[in-house]
This record gives C-alpha cells, structure tokens and sequence, in this order.
C-alpha cells in the first residue's frame, strides 16, 4: 500500500519536467557529489535517485555520485570536510546539522546566485525563507517541511460528549487553557482507583516545549544571542503548565505511570489518550492504522497567538565546492516548480516548502486516509517556528537544557528557581563564547 503512491509520483514527476536547450545543456558538465540521508523506507530513497538521474539526462555532461549516510549524518559529513575531500551538496540538510557548521564558512551564500538568475523567493513559505539566513548570507533554499499539530481521538472526544477542537488557526477561543479544560472532560478513572484508565493529553514532549513557551511571549535568548531569558515570564508559564498537567491535575500520564502502566513514551498509540501535539510523520505512521480513528486539529494558542513547531530541510552548496555551477544548476532544478513538490512528498514524505507545491501533501495523504483533514498541517505554516535556529555553542548549550530542564518536567524541582539556575549556566556560556570572538 505503501508503494503504490510514490510510483505514482514518479510517473507523474518525469512526465511533467520540461526540455533543456542543448546550450543550457552544454554549459555545464562534471561530477557532482551528492551528500544524502540513507531513508528509512527504501521507495524515498529511490525517487531521490530517479529524480537526480533525471538531471543527469537533461545535461548529459554531468555525472551525479550519490554518499548515503544512515542519520545522524554529521560523524560522517565532518570526516569529509576534515579529509579535504567536501562534497559539492548536501541535499535535504536539517536545520540543526545547517546551524552546527554555518559559523564556520561552511556553506556557500547563494544570496548572489539567486539574485543573478532572478529566483523568486515569493514562492516559499515565509517561515522557511525566514530561518535559511545567518549574518546576511542565505546558507540554504528550503525544500521540506515538517510542522506539527493536535491529533487526537475522534471515539474518546464522541465518548466524552466534547466538540471537536477547531481545525482553523483563526479560532481564538482555542486557547492552552481551553486545552486544559478539554483534558480534564476527557480523562476518565472509571473504576476509582486514582489513576485514569484515559487520559486527556499525552503531553508536551521537550522538542515542542519551545512553541509553547513562545505563544507565551517567550525567548530563551535575546535577539543578539548575548543574553540568556530562560528564566523569562513565558517559558516559567509554559514549564508550569506541563507540570501542572501531570503532576496536579492529572491529566498526562507521568513517566513513573507510563512505565507503571506499560503506557509507552507515546500512549496515543493505544486509544487511552484524547490529544497529542506532535509532528508529519507520527500521523503519516497513523495513517495506516485502521483501528485509530483520529483527526487533526490546530494547536492551542497563548497570548501572543498559536506557534507551530518546524523542522526544515534544505538545500546547501558548500562554500569549497569542487563544481559549484553545476550544483547550483541542480539546485535550481530541484527546486522547480514541477520537481520540488514530489521530491518533497515522495522523496521525503514532507511538505514542499512552496506554497503552490503544498497541496500536492494534502493530495497523496487524502489517497491514504481520506477521513483525516491533512490540510491543518498546511494552515499551521504561517505560524511556524524553528527550534533549530542558530546559537552560540548550539550542541553545549542544547544538552544542558536537556539535563536541567528534566528535573523540572518531573516535579522534582521548583519550575521558576530551576529556570533560573539554568538561565545563569546558559549565560556564563554566552558570555565566554562572545568574549572570544571579540579577541579575534
């Protein structure tokens, strides 16, 4: 079942690519080396390769050479930078794995390249475009998005006698303390025990926790990345709220009850959960479930508005790149209108980060699960935030939040005071981070 679509996608991207001139043909010519992940399904892999085989036919002067690393792709990557042997492209490069190098002149800007051939810009989703430039230089073109919204349970919210939530982000009744509520009605411990046989939320797992804390006006940084504002109004809120929800009004499982239970670290899974915040895939995975009746829904909002977790990937030349016209030929390629949108959703089972390749998402998923309302995914974009942005010390700081934000999430430390000890470890690092580069 699986197989069928994305055959389907291929037919449909050949038939679509237009004619090269033999003089655009002409004009470039060589090896291209291609750094790629290693895809978890094999069928997106291979359209990737159909799709780069393509090119290779549209300019017969190039020859493509394809390295597949299984993720985390970096060990990998940094060994052929530290060898001297980079490769041309990274195609479909994370935002993390972007920001980890894009201080160190990695990535070639393509700021000139797109003013030179008049690439319009306008066809991206503001968000993607807004999070692919550092210090002036636009580093990458986006090319899939990931974002993030509620799924939740369509028999327990019936059960529950509950209006679904609204499937429009311009619903401003659907707030987190709205969310609180509808986890309350929805959490049943029918045998009177204390702990619930269902339960509201499966909570806010750490890599959404950033999306909540900003609907709540709050930065973990300043705008410069000098000061450190983990201990500002909004992400205490945010940290409050998660507690809360486990821990006072009993509406999320807590670790110690997941294990207890056999609940798993997502009990969404097992239809004893009304609502889960979580990405594309995890719904794409539910899709094919036939025993979860489930639907989408946008993400609660706080005062300053609904935000929506995203992940992007994008296309990077490296500043050192042995062909860089040729690549960024294929750049260009990749990123057509007629190409994008099928690399996207059947190369990487994503949205295209264009507005006019969007649809082609909610059209292959409708074939699949023609009940659930893929297109929330689409109306949360606007509102999309990456997690993944740039900091100073990004992989120094980030385990630190990890290891000091976990006490917190489990009650074991009082929210305010533990964000504040941490806000005070985050800044001793931006504050010798941004000494040492004023040495130089």
């Amino acid at each position: 079942m699986r197989m069928k679509p994305i055959l389907i996608g291929i037919f449909v991207g050949l038939l679509t690519i237009s004619i090269v001139s033999p003089a655009q043909a002409a004009r470039i010519s060589g090896k291209i080396q291609v750094f790629a992940t290693a895809e978890r399904i094999a069928e997106r892999s291979n359209y990737q390769d159909t799709v780069l085989k393509q090119f290779e036919k549209l300019h017969p002067g190039v020859t493509i050479e394809t390295i597949r690393t299984p993720w985390p792709e970096n060990t990998r990557f940094q060994a052929l930078l530290v060898s001297g042997t980079p490769p041309d492209i990274w195609m479909s490069v994370g935002m993390k794995s972007s920001n980890l190098y894009v201080d160190q002149g990695v990535w070639m800007d393509l700021t000139p390249l797109i003013t030179r051939d008049k690439i319009d810009l306008s066809q991206y989703f503001q968000p993607a475009l807004d999070v692919t430039t550092f210090r002036g230089m636009r580093y990458g073109l986006p090319i899939v998005m990931f974002t993030d919204a509620l799924i939740y349970n369509v028999d327990l919210f019936n059960e529950a006698g509950l209006p679904h939530p609204p499937h429009d982000y311009n619903d401003t009744s659907w707030t987190w303390e709205k969310y609180l509520e509808y986890s309350k009605k929805l959490t049943r411990d029918t045998n009177g025990d204390g702990v619930p046989e269902v339960w509201g939320n499966d909570g806010i797992v750490p890599a959404h926790i950033p999306t909540v804390a900003a609907s709540f006006g709050g930065f973990p940084f300043s705008p410069d990345f000098r000061k450190a504002q983990f201990d500002s109004p909004g992400i205490i809120k945010a940290y409050e709220l998660i507690r809360d929800m486990q821990f006072k009004y009993h509406v999320t499982p807590t670790n110690k009850e997941r294990t207890a239970l056999g609940l798993g670290s997502v009990a969404f899974d097992r239809g004893v959960v009304g609502m889960r915040i979580d990405f594309i895939m995890r719904a794409g995975d539910y899709a094919y479930r036939k025993d979860l009746h489930f639907d989408l829904a946008a993400k609660p909002r706080g005062p300053a508005g609904p935000k929506v977790l995203l992940y992007l990937n994008t296309l990077n030349i490296l500043a050192n790149a042995p062909n860089p016209e040729a690549t960024w030929e294929l750049v260009k390629y990749l990123s057509r209108p007629d190409v994008l949108p099928g690399l996207a959703v059947y190369g990487y089972n994503g949205i295209p980060a264009t507005k006019n390749g969007a649809g082609l998402f909610v059209e292959h998923m409708k074939k699949i699960r023609p009940d659930v309302d893929w297109i929330v995914f689409i109306k949360g974009a606007p509102y999309a935030m990456s997690v993944e942005y740039w900091r100073p010390n990004y992989t120094e700081i980030d385990a630190l939040v990890a290891q000091m934000t976990s006490p917190i999430l489990n009650n074991e430390k009082d929210v305010a005071s533990g964000l504040k000890e941490l806000n005070d470890r985050v800044q001793a690092i931006l504050d010798k981070y941004w000494a040492s580069r004023e040495k130089k």
